[in-house]
This record gives structure tokens, C-alpha cells and sequence, in this order.
């Protein structure tokens, strides 16, 4: 299995009172959005992702994963709760607005799903974060970039899901009117600035596999030229920072 496969299945496993990565009961509220939330439980795919999770890491702590309607675009990790909530209208959002990128419907669904997946383990890095003490230097919002990346760049189909999720922050800067100074102050970096590192981790991972990404524009030169030794850097601190949860 890739990397990014064994982390998807930790999430979903256990009982509520067990330790790991456990499966909260949906939340929602109105009818628009019963029938997904129906398919989605039917679906197991939280169950299958949190055995795959408990799998891999050895957490001392119960971590909730749950899908929930949150009356806005967004996913968050509450840190009293211990949960990672993932909303609905967050997948409805990445459907509208990235909806203009590609052909066909079949591609459209599978954008959809490498953002989500993204975002997904960006909460999942807050929690662990946060229960596993973890040591962070500099922003923890830019940290979590970085871990989800890492997780996924690991494989063709998680190569190409960081680089969906990249095309949502671009189109997520191109929808908005202007940069007010609540985003310059704000914990995250912008949109565009994520696109950008997202993109560069993807070339730093393999270069030579993905030189079209400097043919295309996709990624200046200037930054391309340190690329490799930002992801280097990545998989060299995230090792170590998760070796002492790694089960043997």
C-alpha cells in the first residue's frame, strides 16, 4: 500500500470508548442533505479509513472523525471535542468553483475527491498535533500543509490529488474580490501562496516526473530550483516526528 493509503484506513475503526481513530455518527440537520449523509455512512468509507489509520499509528487518545453539516464551506479539528469534522457544504463548494478546470464530469468527481482528501489530512495533522504533543515551529496551519502533502505524495493518484486541492486554493483566490487585511493577519497562508507550495512540493518529490509543471507555468523557476530540497525537508522532519507513534 502507498503511504497515503495506510493513513486514509487509520480513521475509521473501533468502538466510540476506543483509543485511535474512531467514527462519529453524522451530523445533519436539514433535508437537503439526508440522502448524502445516507450514502455516506452506507459508503463505510470513514470505518475503512480509520482502520487503516489505527493500523499504521499507535495514538493514546480516542480521535472522533465525523462528516457534518456546518451551514458553511469548511472542515475543521476541534480540539476539545478531539474531533475532525469534514462539512457538506465544503464538497458542494469545490464542485462549484472548480467545476470551469475540467472536461468531464468523471474528472470533476475525482478533483473533488483529492481536495477533500487533502483537507481531510490537514485536520487529521491539527489532532495529531494536538494529542501527540508534536513540536511545531513556525505556523501550524503551514505545518499541516505539509503532512497532508507528505501523506499523499506517495503515489500517482496522491500526486495528483495534492495537485487537485492546489487548483482549489487557486480558485478559492480567484473568487474572491480583493485580499483584505484579515487574510494578511489571518493563522493560514493565502490561497494563492498555498497553491504555489502545494504545486512545489509535488515537483520537489520528483522533478524529473514532473517538469511539466515548469513547462506549463504552473510553478516559477525561482521557486522550482529549491523545491527538492523543501520536500527533502519535509519527509526528513515529518519521519521523525512521527517515528515514535509508528507501530512496528
Amino acid at each position: 500500500m502507498t503511504r497515503w493509503v495506510l493513513l486514509f484506513g487509520l480513521i475509521c475503526a473501533g468502538a466510540l470508548d476506543a483509543k485511535g481513530f474512531v467514527v462519529r455518527p453524522t451530523e445533519v440537520q436539514s433535508r437537503e442533505y439526508r440522502e448524502l449523509a445516507r450514502e455516506i455512512d452506507q459508503s463505510g468509507l470513514l470505518r475503512d479509513i480509520a482502520t487503516e489509520l489505527n493500523g499504521v499509528l499507535r495514538i493514546d487518545q480516542t480521535l472522533g472523525l465525523r462528516f457534518a453539516e456546518c451551514g458553511e464551506p469548511n472542515a475543521y479539528y476541534d480540539a476539545d471535542a478531539r474531533e475532525v469534522s469534514v462539512c457538506f457544504e465544503l464538497v458542494e463548494w469545490y464542485y462549484e468553483h472548480m467545476a470551469d478546470a475540467y472536461d468531464t464530469d468523471e474528472e470533476l468527481d475525482d478533483a473533488v475527491a483529492g481536495a477533500f482528501v487533502f483537507v481531510f489530512f490537514h485536520e487529521i495533522g491539527h489532532a495529531l498535533v494536538d494529542v501527540l504533543d508534536l513540536p511545531i515551529t513556525g505556523r501550524e496551519e503551514d505545518a499541516v500543509d505539509q503532512l497532508s502533502a507528505w501523506i499523499l505524495l506517495d503515489g500517482a493518484e496522491g500526486d495528483q490529488a495534492v495537485l487537485d486541492a492546489a487548483l482549489s486554493f487557486y480558485a478559492a483566490s480567484e473568487s474572491a474580490d480583493m485580499v483584505d487585511e484579515g487574510e494578511y493577519a489571518d493563522e493560514h497562508s493565502l490561497d494563492q501562496q498555498r497553491f504555489y507550495n502545494m504545486v512545489c512540493w509535488v515537483y520537489g518529490s520528483d522533478p524529473d516526473g514532473y517538469e511539466h509543471l515548469l513547462e506549463d507555468d504552473y510553478l516559477p523557476a525561482a521557486r522550482a530550483e529549491r523545491c527538492e530540497s523543501e520536500y527533502a525537508q519535509i519527509d526528513r522532519s515529518w519521519t521523525r516526528l512521527l517515528k515514535a507513534h509508528v507501530r512496528p
